[in-house]
Order: structure tokens, then C-alpha cells, then sequence
């Protein structure tokens, strides 16, 4: 693709680099020198402008952005138009996509992929509470600062649940990412971003995708058919956290552990052991990965002891004092 010429300045910032060319514009890498920081500017291009459901979409992204307040979903700053282009400016993320760590590292550790599982799942709580539905979660769309943090980006085709401004029976979305009713040309439900989101829990631990073939029509076809059950993972991985993506993947939305809060109680407790702050194990992981180094030793995961094994174990210690008792007196 070719390499575009920078603009001077974009509002009243300074262009450092252009991050990012698609169909729809550029994403410029920004400095703002009020602030003295850098952030990123989406900029639609001009011949799409005569096109409504583009700038639908564009104006759809700026709306539900503006709606949201959350550490794991990336900030809006400001929005306008300028000699004939609209520009929305953004929070920086310094870090990598999902989709970059998995090229680099197919299988995440079990510790960071709940981690990482643990980040969205709460970004969707909170898109959820907005009454808004994702509809493209991808890792692609998932991002891991360097600092350990997860951020979620890209809501150009989020929706209003039970709004629809698209035409009953278009499919929206990623294909390899879609839920069931997608697939069919259903609206979109928060459920329908669980699925999603399954399907990259289940590519994070097993390193492969769990319904993509050869061509998008086998890949639907499987989404709608195939069922994953708790075989289809490697030896490692924690039988709760088998089910509980296992879940994520029910073709039944009713099925999905209820909600977004419903599987991240569930994930809370295949986490119970370990540390409950994972920014800097995942941050020096990261940094390993990305440099090729021998990788930091993972968080220490305590093993609970179930209450019913505590009652073993003292009725046990118990019966061992009253014979050495005994044969002392």
C-alpha cells in the first residue's frame, strides 16, 4: 500500500506517523503539545463522505465511545470536521493487539490468557450496561499495553440493542468471529459478544481457532454446527475454565453463563488462586515475547484447598492428637 504523505498538523496536533490505512481513512499517530502527549487521530477520507452508511458508522464509533468510561475500553478525546473530514481523536494505546501476540505467541499461558479474558469481560459488563452490543470483538480489536493493561477498541459497527439502522438479514461482523445468530443474519445481542469473546478464550489457550476452514462458508457452517466440549483443549487447563468457555460457545445465547458479569464470577473463581493484580506478570511477558527472551516464571497459582478437604484434614490432625494423648497418659 502507498505510503501516505503527512499532514503538517491535524486540529492542533502535531503528525508523527500515519499507524494505520483502511477503507474508510487513516489513523494518525499524534502529538499534542498542550498536554505534552501522544494520542491518535481517526481521519475519514474525503471521497466517503457522499456515502451515509459510512459516516453512520463513523459517527456511530464517536457516540458510543463518548458513552464510555472504563480503564478497559479506549478513550475519546474530541471529534470535528476540518477542510471537508471528519477526524476523531483518540487514546494511544503503547502496546500490542491480540492478534499480534498470537502471531508471535499462538498459546498464551493459562494465568495470562484469564488475565487477559478478565480485562474484556469487564470492558463488556460495562459496554453491556450502556445497552450496547459490541458485534466485532476479534483480536485484532484487543489490545495489551505494555504496561499489562486491556484495552478494547473499534466500535465503528456497535449497536443499540434491539436498535437496528442496518437491513434486516445483513450479516455484521468479522466472520470467524461471529456468534450463531450473526451467522444467520439475526440482530445482535450482548450474548452474542460472549460467543464472541469464546472463541478467543479458546484460541488463547489452544492456539488454534475452533471454527475456521478453509473458506468463510465451512467457517459459518461450523459456528453453526460444531460443538466444542471440554476434550477439545490440551492437557493444563483448569476443568472450570473448560466449561466455563465451553459456556461462551453454547449455539443456545440462553446458555452463555447469563451475562458478561455471570462469566467473569465464573472466571473469578478459576482465578481465585492466583495473584489478584496480573498488570506486571503480563507486561514482563509481553516484553519477552516481543524481544525473543527467555520468558519471566509465571505468577505462583496457589491451589485452593476445598472447605470439605479442610474438614478432612482437621478431623484427620485431630484423630492423630488423641492417640498420641492416649498413649501418654
Amino acid at each position: 500500500m502507498k505510503k501516505l504523505r503527512a499532514p503538517e498538523k491535524i486540529g492542533q496536533y502535531s503528525v508523527q506517523d500515519c499507524i494505520g490505512q483502511g477503507s474508510m481513512g487513516e489513523i494518525w499517530l499524534c502529538h499534542d503539545p498542550s498536554l505534552d502527549r501522544m494520542l491518535v487521530v481517526k481521519r475519514m477520507q474525503l471521497a466517503l463522505r457522499g456515502y451515509e452508511d459510512l459516516v453512520q458508522r463513523f459517527n456511530r464509533e464517536v457516540q458510543v465511545l463518548a458513552a464510555m468510561n472504563h480503564p478497559n475500553i479506549v478513550q475519546v478525546y474530541g471529534y470535528w470536521m476540518e477542510k471537508g473530514q471528519l477526524n476523531l481523536s483518540m487514546e494511544f494505546i503503547n502496546g500490542w493487539s491480540l492478534k499480534q501476540i498470537l502471531d508471535k505467541a499462538p498459546i498464551l499461558p493459562v494465568w495470562a490468557a484469564c488475565s487477559v479474558l478478565w480485562g474484556c469481560l469487564n470492558a463488556l459488563i460495562h459496554v453491556h450496561s450502556k445497552t450496547f452490543v459490541h458485534r466485532d470483538l476479534k483480536p485484532s480489536n484487543i489490545m495489551v499495553d505494555f504496561a499489562g493493561q486491556i484495552k478494547l477498541l473499534d466500535f465503528g459497527i456497535a449497536r443499540v440493542q434491539n436498535q437496528e439502522i442496518t437491513i434486516p438479514g445483513t450479516i455484521i461482523g468479522t466472520a470467524a468471529y461471529m456468534s450463531p445468530e450473526q451467522v444467520r443474519g439475526e440482530n445482535a445481542t450482548e450474548f452474542s459478544d460472549i460467543f464472541s469473546l469464546g472463541i478467543i478464550a479458546f484460541e488463547m489457550l489452544t492456539g488454534k481457532h475452533p471454527f475456521r476452514d478453509d473458506n468463510p462458508e465451512k467457517t459459518s457452517k461450523n459456528i453453526l454446527g460444531k460443538n466444542i466440549t471440554s476434550a477439545d483443549f490440551p492437557e493444563g487447563i483448569p476443568n472450570e475454565l473448560r466449561r466455563l468457555v465451553c459456556r461462551m460457545l453454547s449455539k443456545d445465547a440462553s446458555k452463555r453463563a447469563g451475562s458478561a458479569y455471570g462469566c467473569l464470577m465464573e472466571l473469578d473463581l478459576v482465578m481465585s488462586g492466583l495473584p489478584r493484580e496480573l498488570l506486571h506478570p503480563l507486561a514482563s511477558w509481553l516484553r519477552s515475547v516481543r524481544k525473543e527472551m527467555p520468558l519471566p516464571a509465571s505468577p505462583i497459582w496457589k491451589k485452593n484447598i476445598p472447605p470439605l478437604a479442610w474438614i478432612a484434614g482437621a478431623a484427620g490432625i485431630g484423630l492423630v492428637v488423641g492417640f498420641i494423648l492416649k498413649a501418654i497418659f
